[in-house]
């Protein structure tokens, strides 16, 4: 799926932000989120930016009249794990790994917790949390395979500061998990349709490890299929929602709105037929690298390429970029792929070492030296002697 970016203009209160530092707390308004930060006063005010730009993304899927929330979704942030717990201890009498949303039936008291942590795992949470607490706000109870489903969907969300937007990218983390499970080759069975659409959240715990896989699944398959009729589903499921309706009530609205009209078999056919076309992140750099070792440039730039459109964080295709364009010719656009690589994590005296033939074979010798020089620093005896061979060969 195409890569969305939401723009988003924050209204902060009072000169950008509403913050005040009580029994070091600090808190930030926006104009649907109240965030108590115990980090600092600018994370406050940067949660409420974040969670704005993806109110936003999220509600370009749901279009909810976002005027009708009856006040704003209280958010609540605190610096550590053992803060957190005891909070959550006294509130509900039990403890959490990462965020969790507490819902009630007055907005006012609902809240998403959680503390800072400085990993992938704190965003992926937070946007996981943060859409469950977007849902609810407007329907109380719906079908737990939809929310879970868009929840894990969405959780790769990213935030960029600099523009103020949260961008879609796409979550195929449990692709081939859930391959699996269809082809049947998985520890536990597939849970039919008929019992997804009504699971609550009981007999979902119970299967917990094929539920979560199969939500997400049934999300993806019904916005992206190519066929029409398919990702009307979702828009019909979504539409057939009542806000203040119980889950199996929601639950039966949607089946009798959005999917019973639709042919079960070939509904699965379509659903089987969807994850086998879909390649994961992992599965699309293996396939570049094998196309790389058997010399079949074309395939191997075509599979790190689409991964990128998948994950760009990552070093390993663009390094491999790098080497089929050094290969071609192409040394400018090797250096900048190398230097891509470089960026996100690759090994530094390999990255080096890259750069450095790369700037020799393009007869930019005083570069090559430098990037060389700096090789045999980070690894002497490893790229190191390579490197200063051809440092040699430079001297003569």
């Amino acid at each position: 799926m195409r890569r969305i970016a939401i723009s988003v203009t924050v209204l902060l209160v009072v000169a950008g932000v509403l913050a005040a530092q009580e029994d070091d707390q600090y808190r930030a308004e926006s104009d649907h989120y109240q965030v108590v930060s115990e980090v600092s006063r600018s994370h406050a005010r940067e949660t409420a930016e974040r969670l704005e730009a993806t109110l936003e993304l999220f509600n370009d899927y749901f279009h909810f009249d976002l005027s009708e929330l009856p006040s704003r979704m209280q958010v609540r942030i605190f610096e550590d794990k053992d803060e957190f717990d005891s909070y959550l201890a006294r509130v509900i009498d039990e403890t959490r790994e990462d965020f969790i949303y507490l819902h009630y039936g007055d907005l006012r008291r609902s809240e998403l917790v959680g503390y800072m942590r400085d990993d992938a795992e704190y965003e992926y949470s937070l946007n996981h949390q943060a859409f469950i607490q977007y849902l609810r706000s407007f329907v109380s109870e719906p079908p737990l395979w939809l929310r879970e489903g868009f929840a894990v969907y969405f959780e790769e969300v990213a935030y960029d500061e600099g523009t103020k937007q949260a961008v879609h990218r796409e979550n195929l983390s449990w692709l081939e998990t859930l391959r699996d499970i269809v082809e049947g080759s998985y520890s536990e069975p597939a849970i039919p349709l008929e019992t997804m659409l009504s699971l609550d959240v009981e007999t979902a715990r119970e299967r917990i490890d094929v539920f979560y896989p199969q939500a997400w699944g049934m999300v993806s398959y019904l916005l992206n299929s190519e066929h029409r009729d398919v990702n009307r589903i979702i828009w019909d499921a979504i539409h057939a929602l009542e806000p203040d309706a119980s889950m199996a009530e929601n639950a039966e609205r949607v089946e009798e709105q959005a999917v019973q009209w639709v042919d079960e078999e070939r509904l699965v056919e379509g659903f089987s037929q969807y994850l086998e076309q879909r390649k994961s992140f992992r599965e699309l750099v293996q396939e570049g690298m094998d196309g790389y070792e058997a010399d079949e440039d074309e395939r191997a730039e075509q599979s790190f390429v689409r991964a990128l459109t998948l994950r760009d964080d990552n070093h390993v295709p663009y390094y491999y970029l790098g080497l089929l364009n050094y290969d071609r010719g192409n040394f400018n656009l090797a250096d900048y792929y190398y230097r891509q690589s470089l960026e996100r994590g690759a090994g530094e005296a390999l990255a080096y070492y890259a750069l450095g033939v790369n700037a020799y074979a393009d007869e930019r010798f005083e570069e090559a030296t430098t990037y060389l020089e700096r090789t045999v620093e980070l690894d002497p005896d490893g790229y190191g002697d390579e490197a200063e061979q051809l440092i040699s060969r430079m001297e003569e």
